[in-house]
């Protein structure tokens, strides 16, 4: 039996680990339109973060949907 972690929550550990290679990932998901703004922000609600790392992962999830307007 395999597990996999549903796509949403991914991005967020990735928006977390902020590594070049974890935004570019991140950024192809939006693009690809594989992830949604709002369960994102739903998501970094629910997550145990600093409010510093809280408003720098806000940031990378808004320059992931600017330029397509989500």
């Amino acid at each position: 039996m395999g597990l996999c972690l549903e796509v949403h929550d991914l991005a967020i550990s990735k928006y977390v680990a902020g590594r070049e290679k974890d935004l570019e990932f991140t950024a192809e998901l939006a693009r690809h339109a594989m992830t949604e703004p709002s369960t994102l922000r739903q998501r970094l609600r629910d997550t145990d973060v600093s409010p510093e790392l809280r408003t720098i992962v806000q940031a990378r999830i808004r320059r992931d949907f600017h330029s397509k307007g989500r």
